[in-house]
């Protein structure tokens, strides 16, 4: 969070923005809670006037924000991707989209350093299940199930809002594991599920709730680095003491 010491470092996506005039609102919404890395997925609305327009005295977001021509080139180095949905899963075989509210998120996100992306769909269809799985957990407003849809910068000024107002305050500081040692855990576990028998689509519900349960508890470098020894481990010896490539 830029100018603010007590939480992480917020990088905003949009995917793929249909409208010059939502990325200025969004832009502005990010000024007003001191926010000022922004990124753009493959674009479909230019910064034009009415991005200008919109933004207000937040030219200058718009001004540095970077194009990605893909969902991982802007995620890039951030420790932590969180999707937003509008559609949250209730049901217990959809672990893709079991979500967080807003203000909960931002009270995990207390004293955590490190870069966490926040991920923001298309003003049509939102963000597909395949990019919903490329990031570690969702979150969602809870608004009217008659009429859920929020307006992308609206929702975006929520969460930031939220964020904001929970890193207000000293924290104890913890930095968040990185992407890559939660995904070399993932896969140290489906190998152990192979050892173990598991069918292979357990395995991966399974891979995908342990994903979930680190995401979701904001688990630290030195907390992943100890379970993924632990795995490490546990599958050499399953392996007679050999280390699966």
């Amino acid at each position: 969070m830029a100018g603010d010491n007590e939480g992480p470092r917020i990088r905003v996506i949009l995917v793929e923005p249909e409208s010059g005039g939502n990325i200025g609102s969004v832009a502005r919404a990010m000024k007003n809670f001191d926010l000022d890395e922004l990124w753009l997925v493959n674009p479909k609305a230019r910064i034009d006037e009415s991005a200008r327009a919109m933004a207000s005295h937040a030219v200058d977001v718009l001004e540095g924000s970077k194009i990605a021509g893909t969902l991982e080139e802007a995620i890039g180095d951030a420790s932590l991707a969180i999707g937003t949905t509008s559609k949250p899963s209730f049901g217990r075989s959809n672990l893709r989209r079991v979500a967080l509210a807003p203000d909960e998120l931002a009270r995990r996100l207390r004293g955590a350093r490190g870069t966490v992306a926040l991920i923001f769909g298309r003003e049509s269809i939102g963000l597909t299940n395949e990019e919903v799985e490329r990031c570690d957990c969702i979150v969602s407003i809870p608004a009217s199930g008659e009429y859920p849809v929020l307006n992308v910068a609206a929702a975006a000024a929520i969460i930031f809002y939220e964020i904001r107002k929970a890193s207000l305050g000293k924290w104890p500081q913890r930095r968040i594991a990185s992407r890559d040692i939660k995904r070399r855990l993932e896969r140290q576990f489906l190998i152990l599920a192979e050892l173990a028998g598991i069918p292979s689509h357990r395995a991966e519900l399974a891979s995908r709730a342990l994903r979930n349960v680190l995401s979701r508890s904001l688990a630290t470098e030195r907390e992943a680095s100890l379970l993924l020894g632990v795995l490490r481990k546990a599958s050499e010896r399953a392996l007679g003491g050999r280390r699966r490539v």
